[in-house]
């Protein structure tokens, strides 16, 4: 489990939680709707507010509600939207190699059928024996 901080808001997140991922599913699956809903045509303001009500969106489902408003400080500035949504997907990345580079020490490595595996150890034997 890690602390994600924006702005104020930091909450602790935990990227091998089912849970967890299972709301970032919704968030995302959330906010791909509420962006289809955006208006195409009309005033630059209202597209505007509807872009980042998305992420509102995006923030209340994946945290809960009032996290949007919590993390945007009722602002609805798209850049500060854009630089959230950044800040998690790096965050999420960074936590998730992470999180492989640990668990890769666990991984039994499978070197096929018993033939494929004669022929895998075959071969690193020659080349230990070069060395």
């Amino acid at each position: 489990m890690s602390l994600w901080k924006f702005g104020k808001f930091e909450r602790e997140v935990d990227f091998t939680d089912a849970d967890f991922l299972a709301n970032l599913e919704d968030a995302k699956k959330s906010m791909n709707e509420a962006m289809n809903q955006v208006p195409k045509v009309g005033k630059t303001s209202d597209i505007v507010l509807a872009q980042t009500e998305c992420f509102y969106i995006f923030f209340d489902v994946l945290f809960g509600p009032g996290s949007g408003e919590a993390i945007f400080e009722g602002k609805h500035s798209l850049e500060l939207c854009i630089r959230a949504a950044e800040s998690i997907t790096e965050f999420e990345h960074t936590e998730t190699e992470r999180i492989d580079s640990a668990y890769k020490k666990y991984y039994v490595k499978n070197h096929g059928n018993r033939s494929q595996r004669r022929q895998y150890y075959k071969g690193n034997q020659s080349k230990e024996k070069r060395r």
